[in-house]
């Protein structure tokens, strides 16, 4: 009962944030449509640029473009949850850390992690999740012989690669409490994210590996990518589960263990 109770108030926390992000994205209509269409763009840059490259060639790694194409819009469809759930919290991180923000959160009756990482919701990217899916649909609908009943495995394995992006963004942004101005964070944050939007089958033997279970980015959409267009491996799945339970007791561990460090705006 008492977790019921405590659930429920969080998601009540969570639409009002919702509500207050869609009525502040909608204040400035002209500023939501170019930020919609900016994103569009990128999202059609990301599959052109992988549209080119089989011009020239029939396989990438293990892939041909109808596979690459599922893969690519995997990519795209993960991204857009990040991008609407926690990406607008963690672009300013570092600045309630440094401007003592952080002090006020950490007062509230409510999960500090939750609060700095739930407040803002980007609405601008809502569009885009509707017709990455769509085009994730369209990429399988391409595939001979496919078994649709695969989809019902992205509902464990797209929360497993969420927990990847959220728990590393997180760790490192983190690291900004030890530090104070850490805004290099944001490159290397970028820099490992990049590792997770291209196939993993690209990459050697050894860095697959590291890639799989040490800095699992290849759980973002390359491991999901592969239960989709291959025979399923039980191995896939079974990490794909205990993944997320991994990463967040190591975050939690991390983040109590950089909070030791932060010195209060009112110190």
């Amino acid at each position: 009962m008492e977790l019921m109770q405590k659930l429920k108030k969080y998601l009540t926390i969570y639409k009002a944030f919702f509500k207050a992000s869609f009525v502040a994205d909608l204040e400035y209509r002209l500023n939501f449509v170019i930020l919609v269409i900016g994103e569009f763009i990128w999202y059609s840059s990301q599959l052109i640029s992988f549209e080119v490259l089989y011009r020239h060639t029939e396989i990438i790694g293990d892939w041909n473009v109808h596979q690459m194409r599922v893969f690519i819009f995997l990519v795209l469809f993960v991204d857009s949850i990040y991008m609407i759930l926690w990406d607008p919290n963690f672009s300013t991180f570092t600045d309630n850390v440094r401007k003592g923000t952080l002090d006020l959160l950490l007062m509230k009756p409510v999960n500090a992690m939750f609060m700095l990482s739930s407040q803002r919701i980007s609405v601008s990217h809502i569009p885009c999740l509707f017709v990455t899916f769509g085009g994730l649909i369209w990429a399988l609908a391409q595939l001979p012989d496919f078994n649709w009943l695969k989809l019902l495995w992205l509902i464990l394995l797209i929360p497993s690669g969420l927990s990847v992006i959220f728990c590393g963004r997180f760790a490192l942004n983190s690291t900004s409490i030890i530090f104070t101005r850490a805004d290099f964070l944001q490159y290397i944050w970028y820099s490992l994210f990049r590792l997770g939007l291209r196939p993993d089958a690209i990459y050697s033997g050894f860095l697959r590996i590291i890639l799989i279970f040490v800095v699992p980015f290849a759980m973002v959409a390359s491991i999901p990518a592969r239960v989709l267009l291959e025979p399923v491996q039980p191995w896939m799945l079974v990490w794909g589960f205990i993944l997320p339970f991994i990463l967040f007791y190591l975050l939690k561990k991390y983040w109590v263990y950089c909070l030791k460090y932060y010195s209060s705006a009112s110190s």
